[in-house]
């Protein structure tokens, strides 16, 4: 699976079926992410990231959930309302742009707040 954690614009990630077992244990993509990645720099010496994350965690979880619960009331489904941004409702926020002409970028952000 493609992962874009920090939306279209930040690095993308290639997630294998150790992602999801280490997502059991702590339900955090980025968590996730970064565990992999310092496996992956101990078992062979590879390096840091190479793309910038850029401003990931500046929209309030209270913003989020809004945000949810608006796309939700349009049917979207965004899974459970929590105001953490996951999959499904990075995939409704991007649905939702390209339904209203925006360019996608499938991620949060302040200029989207009350707009849904």
């Amino acid at each position: 699976m493609m992962l874009v954690p920090a939306g279209r614009h930040g690095p993308e990630f290639i997630v294998t079926p150790n992602f999801y077992v280490i997502k059991e244990y702590n339900n955090s993509d980025l968590y996730a992410l970064f565990i992999g990645n310092l496996a992956d720099r101990i078992a062979s010496g590879g390096g840091a990231f190479r793309g910038q994350f850029g401003d990931v965690g500046k929209m309030l979880r209270s913003d989020v959930l809004k945000m949810q619960k608006a796309l939700e009331g349009q049917g979207y489904d965004i899974g459970k309302a929590d105001g953490l941004a996951g999959y499904k409702t990075r995939r409704s926020i991007g649905a939702w742009q390209a339904k209203n002409g925006i360019e996608p970028t499938c991620f949060p952000q302040k200029n989207l707040l009350g707009k849904f």
